[in-house]
């Protein structure tokens, strides 16, 4: 199964977006650039900058939810 992302922003940004997938169901990734380069002894190109996937079949699902944030 597939990932794919479907949103990135600011860490508040991700976190409030997470909540509300949580909320319905489901369960996404976050990627955090910011935090992997610091582990690998890297800096970060834009701190605080989150990454979110979900399983492709969810997409549509996702989409509609993000888009009635704005």
């Amino acid at each position: 199964m597939a990932f794919i992302k479907v949103f990135s922003g600011s860490v508040v940004e991700v976190q409030h977006v997470r909540q509300l997938l949580q909320d319905q169901g489901i369960e996404p990734i976050v990627k955090d650039n910011t935090t992997s380069a610091s582990v690998a002894g890297f800096g970060a190109v834009m701190p605080d900058f989150q990454e979110l996937y979900v399983h492709s079949d969810q997409e549509s699902e996702v989409k509609e939810i993000i888009s009635s944030l704005k």
